[in-house]
């Protein structure tokens, strides 16, 4: 099995798994329980409980709702969503704060 990060993202109108190194922003990805969060991304709809404890020490999970960003970073603890992809790479939040140390 792969240590890579995979996404599922909808591309050409089909959901399919890829490596979460080729998401681009405003591609659309699924956010279900117990995934890690691929890219710094928007929730399009609903609500998800995401553990954010590896980025802000938080030891409780935070409710996202729609229209709010979620780290890449965080695992999704409850909930399936849509989300939009906003910031990849090192123009994540979890990026720049490497960046910061390097």
């Amino acid at each position: 099995k792969s240590l890579k990060p995979v996404a599922t993202c909808k591309r050409d109108g089909k959901w399919s798994q890829i490596n979460a190194t080729l998401l681009v922003p405003g591609d659309l990805v699924l956010l279900g329980s117990g995934s890690a969060i691929p890219a710094d991304c928007r929730v399009n709809e609903g609500e998800i409980e995401v553990d954010q404890a590896a980025l802000t020490g938080e030891s409780l999970p935070v409710t996202i709702f729609k229209g709010e960003s979620c780290k890449m970073g965080s695992t999704v603890a409850r909930g399936e969503v849509n989300g939009t992809v906003e910031y990849t790479g090192a123009n994540t939040f979890f990026g720049k704060t490497a960046s910061l140390l390097g």
